[in-house]
């Protein structure tokens, strides 16, 4: 009887760890017509994606011409951009979806 519990015990744990899967995410960084920075590079734990393109609002995620990042686990990443001049780096958090970033 001991060894039917102990079974269902160690089964319920391996259903209930089962459960959590990993979550996905995209990110799209773009920048605002105008602004004059021309190709941006943007990088992400060491994978690179350009912006060539500005807009005048926030462009759809994947949009053409942002820097794309699909299929980035949930969480915060830190992130670095330039485009040969000036240069930002900051923090984006990552959830299901898609996430838009506007880089000023």
């Amino acid at each position: 009887m001991k060894a039917k519990f102990f079974l269902f015990g160690a089964l319920l744990l391996v259903g209930a760890t089962s459960c959590n899967k990993t979550k996905y995410g995209n990110v799209t960084f773009w920048q605002q017509l105008g602004s004059g920075f021309g190709v941006t590079v943007v990088t992400i734990d060491g994978v690179s994606s350009n912006i060539t393109s500005e807009y005048n609002g926030a462009p759809a995620c994947g949009e053409t011409g942002c820097a794309v990042f699909n299929q980035l686990e949930t969480g915060t990443y830190d992130y670095a951009a330039t485009d040969g001049t000036d240069v930002w780096s900051g923090t984006v958090t990552v959830d299901e979806g898609c996430t838009t970033m506007e880089l000023y």
